[in-house]
């Protein structure tokens, strides 16, 4: 049995499940809705936040160290030595969060009145007192987006950072 020295160990388990595959099987990983991937190969492994589960397996795992061992039954030196020969090939680009794009912040446009959005959240058991308050401060309004079958109305609902920005 080959040994693989404790800091080669700590650097494999390392890698995330969705790293991994997003850099060495790309065509494995499918978008389920916002950050929640499958595999193609088994549409109930979900992956999200870090951590990964086989629903109709009952197993899960947070490293794709432990993907590879509990789902491709490859052995855990293995499993090591694949990792570490993909990262030694391509390191895996992992995206610090202080990578991400800003996007400037514009509010939706301002519709001329309130009532549908009003008679919504009435519906919602929302007092009229604290709608009308919300409204003249300019916390709710609607705004309606003109569509094809004649367009459709949001309720905005607008909050502040300490300096009075709009957030």
């Amino acid at each position: 049995m080959p040994y693989i020295s404790p800091e080669v160990i700590l650097e494999a388990k390392k890698m995330d499940l969705l790293t991994y595959l997003q850099s060495y099987e790309p065509h494995e990983l499918v978008r389920v809705s916002g950050n929640i991937y499958c595999t193609r190969r088994h549409d109930s492994l979900k992956i999200s936040n870090g951590k990964w589960m086989w629903h109709s397996r009952g197993i899960g795992g947070r490293s794709a160290l432990d993907y590879l061992i509990k789902v491709r039954d490859m052995r855990f030196t293995d499993a090591v030595e694949h990792l570490m020969d993909s990262v030694a090939v391509t390191p895996p680009a992992y995206l610090s969060k202080r990578e991400v794009a800003s996007v400037s912040f514009t509010l939706p446009e301002r519709d001329n009145n309130t009532s549908v959005v009003e008679r919504y959240l009435r519906g919602r058991g929302i007092s009229s007192d604290v709608l009308r308050f919300c409204i003249d401060n300019k916390l709710i309004y609607q705004n309606h987006r003109k569509g094809e079958r004649g367009g459709y109305y949001n309720a905005v609902f607008v909050g502040h950072d300490t300096s009075g920005t709009p957030r």
